[in-house]
C-alpha cells in the first residue's frame, strides 16, 4: 500500500536547496564514505582471526547465539560449519554476545584476550554502521544524529531520497529553509529515542526513514483538514483522490503498528512511528496555536505574481480609458514598485513616446537598458531603434540612449537595426570611447551577413578617426579575408 500527496508541483523558481543539499549529502557520505566498508570489513574480520579469537569465542559464542535464536541441533550445526571468515563476520557484529562476554569471568582474568579483543572491535568500530548507526542499548550522541546519513545498500538509498525529496520539496518552501531543517534534525533524533525507550536492543540502525516519516508527519500537520490530493496504490489499482489531510494520519499510523506487530522484516517500525508523531506534532501543536506561521499562499497555490498583475490590468485600463495623465502617474509609481518587469515596461513605452513624457520615458529606457539580454525583450528593442529614426525625437537620438541600444542589437545579433545605431553615434559630436570595439564587434556581425557596403563604411570610418587603432586593423583583416 502506497499514500503519496500529490498537492504541489515542483517550482523551480524556488528550488528546494536543503532538500537538494541533504539529498547530496546523503549520496555522498554513501559513496564516499559508506563505500570504505568493505575494506574496513575484511581488516576487522583478518585482525579478528589473526588475533586467535575464533578459537577462543567458537564455544561460547554458538551456545549463546543458539539459545538467543532457539536453533535446533541441525541448525546449530551449519553455524558451526561456517567457513572461519564468516563465523567471525557473525561474531564481530553480535553485539549482545559481545556484551556478554564482557561480563564473562574467564574473559576478565585474561588480559591477552582482552588485549586482543579490544583490538578487533577497533577494527570493527571504523566500519560506517558501528561507529555512526544507533544501538539503542549502547546510546550515543554520534549514532543519535549520524545514523539518518547513513545507509544499508543502494535501494535503501534511492528509496529513502525519494520520499525525502516527495515531501522536502514542499515542505521547504511552506515552513521555510532553516525551519524546516531543524524539524527534520529533530524528527531523526526523534525516531531514534522511541526506539530506544521501546526496544532497547542490541541492533544497529542506519537510514533516513524516521526523519522522512517527521516529514510525512509535517506535511499532514500543515495542511490539517485541508482537502488535498493523495496518489494511491493498491496492488493492480492506482489513481488520485481529494481529502482532508489529516484523514491520512491514522491510515501512515496504522500501516506502522501493523507492520511493527505482525511484519517478520528488518524495518524499524518505531522510528518510523517516532519521526511520524513528532512530525506531525511539532508543526500541528504550534499551528493550532498560531504560533507557526507557514507560507499560506503556497499553500493555497495562490500566484505569487497576483497582485502585480492586478496592478497591470488596472494600467490596462486607464490607458483604454484614455485617462493618460493617470496612467503616467500609475506608471511610475508602477516602475519604482515592480522594477525590471517586461510587462510593465512593454505598456510604459509607448505612453511615453507618444505622450513625450521625458521623465517617464527616462525611467522606462533606465529599466529597459538593465534588464538581462534575453528574446522577451527584443520586439521593444526593435520598436525604440525603429522610433530613432524618426525625426524630432532628440531623447530617444541622444548618443547615451543610441550606445545602450547599440550594445543590445549587437548582442542580439540584429545587424540592420545595430548599423542603423551606429551611424547615428558616428555622427555624434562626442562619441564614446568603447566605439572603436563596438564597430569591429558589428563588423564581425556584418561579415557573418557577407554585408561587404556596410564594411567598407564601418573600415572607412574607423581610418578616418581611429587610424592608429588595434580595432581599425583588425576590421582591415577582416574585411580582406572576406574578399578573397
Amino acid at each position: 500500500m502506497l499514500i503519496l500527496p500529490a498537492e504541489h508541483p515542483l517550482d523551480w523558481k524556488k528550488p528546494p536547496v536543503v532538500t537538494l543539499l541533504l539529498i547530496l549529502l546523503n549520496v555522498l557520505i554513501y559513496f564516499g564514505y559508506q563505500g570504505g566498508d568493505q575494506a574496513r570489513e575484511a581488516q576487522a574480520i583478518q585482525t579478528y582471526l589473526d588475533g586467535g579469537l575464533l578459537n577462543r569465542e567458537r564455544t561460547l559464542f554458538l551456545e549463546s547465539f543458539s539459545e538467543r535464536r532457539e536453533l535446533d541441533a541441525e541448525q546449530r550445526r551449519y553455524v558451526d560449519a561456517m567457513r572461519r571468515s564468516d563465523l567471525a563476520r557473525l561474531v564481530l557484529y553480535d553485539l549482545q554476545f559481545e556484551s556478554r562476554l564482557h561480563h564473562n569471568p574467564d574473559y576478565l582474568a585474561d588480559s591477552a584476550w582482552q588485549a586482543a579483543r579490544a583490538q578487533a572491535e577497533a577494527a570493527r568500530d571504523r566500519i560506517s554502521s558501528m561507529r555512526f548507526g544507533f544501538i539503542p542499548a549502547r546510546f550515543s550522541v554520534e549514532g543519535l544524529f549520524g545514523a539518518m546519513f547513513l545507509h544499508g545498500d543502494f535501494g535503501h538509498l534511492a528509496g529513502n531520497m525519494l520520499f525525502l525529496f516527495i515531501f522536502g520539496f514542499a515542505l521547504e518552501i511552506a515552513l521555510g529553509r532553516w525551519l524546516y531543517l531543524g524539524l527534520y534534525l529533530l524528527s531523526g533524533v526523534a525516531s531514534h529515542l522511541l526506539w530506544w525507550i521501546m526496544d532497547p536492543v542490541w541492533v544497529c540502525g542506519v537510514g533516513a526513514s524516521g526523519a522522512i516519516s517527521g516529514l510525512m508527519g509535517m506535511y499532514l500537520g500543515v495542511y490539517g483538514l485541508r482537502r488535498i490530493n493523495f496518489f494511491y496504490w493498491l496492488g493492480p489499482l492506482f489513481g488520485y483522490f481529494r481529502a482532508p489531510a489529516l484523514w491520512i494520519l491514522p491510515v501512515w499510523l496504522g500501516k506502522e503498528l501493523y507492520g511493527l506487530l505482525l511484519a517478520d522484516d528488518n524495518v524499524n517500525y518505531y522510528a518510523h512511528l517516532g519521526g511520524l508523531g513528532a512530525g506531525f506534532l511539532t508543526v500541528w501543536l504550534p499551528r493550532l496555536g498560531g504560533k507557526l506561521r507557514v507560507d499560506e499562499a503556497y499553500l493555497h497555490k495562490e500566484d505569487p505574481d497576483a497582485p502585480f498583475k492586478r496592478e497591470l490590468e488596472s494600467l490596462d485600463r486607464a490607458i483604454g480609458n484614455f485617462a493618460l495623465d493617470q496612467a503616467a502617474s500609475r506608471g511610475r509609481q508602477l516602475l519604482e514598485r515592480h522594477p525590471g518587469r517586461l510587462e510593465l515596461l512593454e505598456r510604459l513605452y509607448p505612453l511615453a513616446h507618444s505622450r513625450q513624457d521625458k521623465a517617464l520615458l527616462g525611467d522606462v529606457l533606465r529599466q529597459l537598458f538593465t534588464l538581462p539580454q534575453q528574446a522577451a525583450s527584443l520586439p521593444l528593442l526593435q520598436r525604440l531603434a525603429e522610433d530613432s529614426r524618426a525625426a524630432g525625437q532628440p531623447l530617444l537620438q541622444h548618443p547615451a540612449v543610441q550606445l545602450h541600444l547599440l550594445r543590445h542589437l549587437l548582442q542580439a545579433e540584429q545587424h540592420a537595426l545595430a548599423l542603423a545605431a551606429w551611424r547615428r553615434l558616428s555622427r555624434a559630436a562626442q562619441q564614446p570611447a568603447e566605439l572603436p570595439a563596438l564597430t569591429l564587434r558589428l563588423g564581425k556581425l556584418l561579415g557573418r551577413q557577407q554585408d561587404m557596403g556596410g564594411l567598407a563604411e564601418l573600415g572607412q570610418f574607423l581610418s578616418q578617426r581611429y587610424p592608429e587603432a588595434e580595432q581599425t586593423v583588425q576590421l582591415g583583416l577582416l574585411r580582406r579575408h572576406l574578399a578573397r
